[in-house]
């Protein structure tokens, strides 16, 4: 019996989960395509204002930065090789720096008035993010080009009034 009890219980012990628990993993960062307007975004566009429905735009690191003044548009991110962009609606052919582009469409805005006034070129110390450049604010949507530091794309979160894009390698 003096032989039983320590086994019964090294087995008791060792049925009971004797694993060690596994941290658990962060989720991977994915690329985001496209995105609807958030609930509070006016549609189908804003009411006339003398105030544009883009409020700023600032780029840092390899993150690009979309203030609206309330909720966010639809959205659309377009990759592509290269970093050769036409703008709306010349269609005059401009060059970012970098090796690779994206385009990004925002909808939803009117096509009657100026949608944002503010910087027009941004620069970024990256290492992904070079160049952002407003392409056009032309019939309702505000076209972005983008030039990045190798394929790459876009990680798109929104929260209230805010699109952040985080540029990442294209897997």
């Amino acid at each position: 019996m003096r032989r039983l009890a320590p086994f019964l219980a090294l087995t008791l012990l060792s049925a009971c989960g004797g694993t060690t628990p596994t941290a658990s993993q962060p989720s991977p960062v994915t690329c985001t395509d496209s995105g609807t307007a958030s609930q509070d975004w006016p549609l189908p566009q804003p009411p006339p204002s003398s105030t544009p429905p883009i409020v700023s735009a600032t780029a840092s690191g390899d993150t690009l930065t979309i203030t609206f003044t309330l909720g966010t548009p639809p959205f659309q991110v377009i990759t592509q090789s290269g970093t050769q962009f036409h703008e709306d609606p010349s269609g005059n052919a401009v060059n970012l720096a970098g090796t690779d582009g994206a385009r990004i469409v925002l909808t939803g805005f009117r096509g009657d008035q100026a949608n944002y006034k503010g910087v027009k070129k941004l620069t970024s110390t990256g290492p992904r993010l070079l160049d952002v450049l407003e392409l056009g604010d032309f019939e309702g949507n505000v076209d972005w080009a983008v030039g990045l530091n190798g394929s790459s794309c876009a990680n798109v979160t929104s929260t209230g009034s805010t699109l952040t894009f985080q540029f990442i390698p294209d897997a």
